[in-house]
């Protein structure tokens, strides 16, 4: 019986948001802090709900696969904004996205998922197997590092790791894992399920930003990859 084992997809966003008075010195970088639950929810249960955005959205309108930030927008919905990385590719990536006022943007710097299909065995169809994919390379990432206009978020390898809540994932037709509803290459349609499924990675969590235009850069090394990517945002005054 065919299966597909999905694992360490590694993906990582750093946004570097300019402001010219954000370059003062000791200034804090406004992101919530790893204990928080903005919003009623823990980073590890928004883990959750990054990958299940990241993974919804088309393959053609992927923000994963975006190179300049047209697609940023794609499945956006809520208080909270996801802020895509890039497909675990060494070659820098710089995006301008618009976003409404009084939007949070939640980001992985570094990250990985790991989840069962229908066909696999029964024991990699556990929570403690799935972890064993993804945890230890998240924890032996390198040179992790984030900054919020010009400032940078300190200590995020030991205070940002986290390890998402159990989740599950079912693709559309098109999606960027390129797999069918059987869950296997080289077949076409929506429905492959992914289950369980955790990911393990460091996430920022940035407040709302003031109206008007903000860089974002960030950057780290996996188990064979490495990522450097930038964002331009801006804030414009519509909230909703």
């Amino acid at each position: 019986m065919p299966r597909l084992r999905l694992a360490a997809l590694f993906l990582a966003a750093a946004l570097l948001i300019s402001a010219s008075s954000a370059s003062a010195h000791g200034w804090r970088a406004p992101v919530f802090g790893p204990h928080a639950h903005p919003y009623g929810q823990s980073y590890s249960e928004w883990a959750a709900d990054w990958w299940t955005w990241a993974l919804a959205q088309p393959a053609d309108v992927n923000p994963l696969l975006d190179t300049t930030g047209e697609d940023c927008a794609q499945g956006q919905r809520g208080r909270v904004w996801f802020l895509a990385g890039t497909p675990g590719t060494p070659d820098p990536v710089s995006r301008t996205c618009t976003v409404p006022k009084g939007k949070a943007l939640l980001f992985p710097v570094l990250n990985s998922f790991s989840g069962a299909t229908a066909g696999d065995s029964d024991e990699m169809k556990t929570e403690a197997y799935q972890r064993s994919l993804v945890t230890p390379a998240l924890r032996a990432a390198t040179d992790l590092h984030a900054s919020i206009d010009g400032v940078d978020v300190r200590n995020i390898k030991a205070r940002y790791f986290e390890e998402s809540v159990v989740f599950r994932v079912v693709l559309p037709a098109d999606n960027i894992l390129g797999v069918g509803p059987d869950c296997t290459p080289m077949t076409v349609g929506a429905g492959c399920e992914i289950f369980p499924t955790v990911d393990a990675g460091y996430y920022l969590m940035v407040k709302p930003l003031r109206t008007g235009t903000h860089t974002i850069n960030f950057g780290g090394t996996g188990v064979g990859f490495s990522v450097d990517a930038t964002y331009t945002i801006k804030v414009t005054g519509h909230g909703h």
